[in-house]
């Protein structure tokens, strides 16, 4: 029982990641579905994974209708809990299940209901067939259809997402981050595409920036304006997260920012800051850890 369980928890962990977009969250939806399977007559269950995808599926939808009116009421940009690279894609994933986690893709999923997003999810990301999704979601093929397309006329623009991470596109990163150290402006500029846009998520418990900041002249200035409030020791250390090139940034024993960017054609299209400290708690000890000198 529990072999068969633990060969879908990557799976589930991603299904339910996707859908609800907080790290702890999904952790617990996998922990019930856990508890759930062990309650079953497993002899009797003909396929466990579509058992255990259509269990993370529903309880995943459930917690997101609970958790609307926080979305709705939520202060600023929404972002997704940052996943760092121990939660990051395997490199024998297909591109469109790697691409689905970065922040592009989960900021834009945030337009779509509950049921909307499940389907989608399952349809466009895990590519689950029509008749099985209607199983899961309790719908017919036919309202799945419509949902699918419904939501992608819904959608506020279609993503083009980035290539794949490189070393180009991690020393691009680099030298930006450097670069907003110095308050150089022209350094920063030669490094953002010029209809860049920046998403700062603060959820109103510290500053950040309440819309968007987009072109790559107002986001240079916002770095120049932020610096000054770094911590003194800051630290950042370079990483992936949500698979892309990204940073976290430490500073008197706390864990400050986390920073994800779209890096296309050797230039930053998009930058993700998430800073409320709810969203980085499960990051904070690990990476405090790792910035501290060693022996």
């Amino acid at each position: 029982m529990i072999e068969t369980f633990t060969a879908h928890r990557q799976l589930l962990f991603g299904i339910a990641y996707r859908m609800l977009g907080r790290v702890a969250e999904a952790d617990d939806m996998v922990q019930e579905t856990w508890l759930r399977w062990q309650r079953q007559n497993v002899a009797g269950i003909e396929s466990p994974k579509a058992w255990l995808v259509a269990t993370i599926t529903r309880l995943c939808i459930d917690q997101l209708r609970s958790a609307q009116r926080e979305r709705e009421e939520y202060y600023g940009v929404w972002l997704p809990e940052p996943l760092v690279e121990s939660h990051a894609p395997a490199p024998d994933e297909t591109a469109a299940l790697a691409d689905s986690l970065s922040m592009a893709f989960m900021l834009m999923l945030e337009a779509l209901s509950p049921a909307e997003r499940a389907v989608f999810l399952l349809r466009e990301v895990f590519d689950y067939e029509y008749a099985e999704i209607a199983s899961i979601v309790g719908k017919s093929e036919a309202n799945c259809r419509q949902i699918v397309r419904r939501a992608k006329s819904h959608l506020p623009r279609a993503v083009a997402v980035p290539a794949a991470p490189n070393d180009h596109a991690r020393r691009v990163v680099q030298r930006f981050l450097e670069a907003t150290t110095t308050g150089q402006v022209g350094d920063l500029l030669a490094l953002l595409a010029d209809d860049a846009t920046l998403y700062s998520d603060g959820g109103g418990r510290v500053v950040a920036a309440g819309r968007p900041i987009e072109s790559a002249d107002h986001i240079s200035r916002f770095f120049i304006g932020i610096r000054g409030g770094w911590p003194a020791d800051m630290k950042l250390r370079f990483t992936q997260i949500n698979g892309r090139p990204g940073a976290l940034m430490t500073g008197g024993g706390a864990l400050h920012n986390a920073f994800s960017f779209d890096v296309v054609d050797g230039r930053i299209q998009a930058i993700y800051i998430v800073r409320n400290p709810e969203k980085l708690r499960h990051l904070s000890a690990a990476a405090i850890a790792l910035s501290q000198p060693r022996d």
